[in-house]
């Protein structure tokens, strides 16, 4: 439907200064020949702001048919995607929580994300974590997925088991918990 190649890097947020789309492209295009040409970049993310020269770029094709942006994608679209995805990149500068980290962990592909801001506490040790102001790092930690497959196979088990401690019924037992620890600090 989306024409993409069998094997593809995929990133998913607004894009916006925060999500450091620039620094995964920067990062992307440092790539050796051989990764760019076989292995795409997939953007899906509506533009939320901050990036006007970015997404100009971005929407010119100015990087190349190697970098894809599919703007929004229907959920059961983007399901499927990332379940396509040989990995989820995210080297955000800052995230409240990281929800596509653990979208990426239930759907059983390969993680790398950021090691600060709520990234590392959401990812433990089933993503490789990166600088995210470090393009180096990312482009490194993309080489690595592609050409260790013991690597993203240990990677995706982790964060398939990962994903199965952020569950709704652990969320309202935690929050419940917290509310038991206020009354008895109260009383």
């Amino acid at each position: 439907k989306y024409q993409l190649k069998k094997d593809f890097f995929l990133f998913v947020g607004t894009i916006q200064p925060r999500k450091n789309v620039n620094g995964l492209v920067e990062a992307y295009l440092s790539l050796p020949e051989s990764i760019k040409k076989n292995i795409p970049l997939v953007i899906v993310g509506k533009y939320g702001w901050g990036c006007e020269d970015f997404m100009t770029k971005l929407s010119l094709s100015h990087f190349g048919n190697s970098v894809r942006w599919l703007e929004y994608l229907p959920d059961n679209d983007l399901l499927t995607l990332t379940k396509a995805a040989s990995a989820l990149v995210l080297p955000s500068l800052a995230e409240g929580f990281g929800l596509p980290v653990l979208e990426a962990f239930a759907s059983k592909i390969p993680v790398i994300t950021s090691n600060i801001t709520s990234l590392p506490e959401v990812a433990g040790d089933a993503a490789l974590l990166v600088n995210p102001t470090d393009t180096a790092s990312i482009a490194l930690s993309m080489q690595k997925i592609i050409e260790h497959p013991t690597l993203s196979s240990d990677l995706v088990k982790k964060g398939y088991l990962r994903a199965l401690d952020f569950t709704w019924e652990n969320a309202a037992l935690k929050t419940l918990d917290v509310y038991h620890q206020a009354i008895r600090e109260r009383s």
